[in-house]
């Protein structure tokens, strides 16, 4: 029975309870779904780490660099290499909520899951892949560093594996040393890559090699393999490299070929003994191969924020990232675009004078071009 006062009928209840209930069912829902995995991972600002600082080996204190056999110098200023934590694997995948939260958060990006992790690729593969790149990129880095203060480098490509059935399947063995190609003298693997990319369709390419102290020449035929835009002849080379000294790095826990061009200015700024850092903080990233070019990296709007998280200075950046420059740049950077360790060296120099501005120009005349 309805009493004055009330303000509801016993109508008006029910439809307020339906109402309630409704909205509660909602709810459930959208916390449900937030909680199912989704497709993709989560890129977020990583730590920072200075190649000129110390690192924790096994409970004890050790360089990050080092150098044996000749003197080695450091300043008062900092090295730091910027990276990207990942965040998400098919056996531990991120929720709609975390993506949610990733999509409003400026220093964070999604990417579908198969960008990271293609075919069944497990986060072990990812892990050992990125190492083996690691160490790679130090190699590299040490011999382009030892070229840039004038230090002669000698290389050895060697065969390491033929693809069965491929161009060089019968012709070269494992452990051929590559000597010349088309009549010249190989320097490092880009010369033979531009040997065999310019070999002409049907012509054939001659091949010296070293093998088991004979001098033996061959005949390729190179091809471009189904998917693929470049002739290959069929054969994954090692280069090895004699170092006019022994550089070490005590790193473990971080993979990726983009510390490259930060490792490389860190062994010229501790086999100089004039420092060109002084006391100036310098973050970055970029890949980097023998002859001193720096190449693009993925992640670069994360290792921005990384630097600037870390205190900001200036920012050494691949120029072939000019397109990948957010509009808004994370605050308390200075950001160099560079092509190759010798400009990234200028750079510095002009981080280290008060009130250097900046090198985005640069990606502007690039973007032109």
């Amino acid at each position: 029975m309805h009493h004055p006062g009330d303000g509801l009928t016993p109508i008006g209840e029910r439809r307020r309870s339906r109402r309630s209930l409704v909205i509660a069912l909602v709810v459930c829902a959208i916390v449900v779904i937030g909680l199912l995995p989704s497709p993709f991972i989560v890129e977020k600002p990583g730590p920072t780490v200075d190649v000129l600082g110390e690192t924790i080996v096994d409970g004890e204190s050790e360089p990050v660099l080092s150098v044996s056999g000749v003197p080695a110098y450091a300043g008062d200023g900092s090295l730091r290499l910027t990276t990207v934590s990942v965040v998400g694997s098919p056996d531990r995948p991120r929720n709609w909520w975390a993506i949610a939260r990733a999509v409003v958060d400026p220093s964070q990006s999604i990417a579908p899951l198969e960008q990271y992790f293609p075919g069944e690729t497990t986060a072990d593969d990812r892990a050992e892949w990125n190492s083996a790149l690691m160490v790679d990129s130090q190699t590299q880095a040490a011999a382009a560093a030892f070229r840039e203060i004038g230090e002669d480098v000698s290389i050895t490509l060697r065969v390491a594996s033929v693809v069965e059935s491929g161009p060089a399947d019968g012709i070269l063995q494992s452990g051929d040393v590559i000597v010349a190609a088309a009549g010249h003298p190989v320097s490092d693997f880009t010369d033979l890559r531009e040997r065999i990319g310019a070999t002409e369709a049907g012509r054939g390419l001659t091949v010296q090699v070293e093998r088991d102290n004979q001098a033996v020449e061959v005949l390729l035929d190179p091809q471009i393999p189904e998917g693929g835009i470049s002739p290959m002849i069929g054969a994954t080379i090692a280069v090895d490299y004699e170092l006019p000294a022994e550089i070490e790095v005590a790193l473990d826990d971080i993979g990726g070929p983009s510390a490259g061009l930060i490792f490389a200015l860190g062994i010229v700024e501790l086999l100089s003994p004039d420092t060109r850092l002084g006391d100036t903080s310098v973050f970055g990233t970029g890949t980097i191969d023998d002859r001193g070019a720096v190449g693009a990296i993925g992640g670069l709007e994360q290792k921005m924020w990384a630097a600037s998280r870390a205190g900001g200075g200036a920012f050494l950046m691949p120029l072939d990232n000019c397109v990948d420059v957010p509009s808004t740049i994370p605050p308390g950077l200075d950001v160099f675009p560079v092509a190759t360790l010798g400009e990234a060296l200028e750079s510095i120099d002009a981080a280290a004078e008060e009130n250097a501005p900046g090198g985005l120009e640069r990606c502007a005349v690039s973007s032109a071009r």
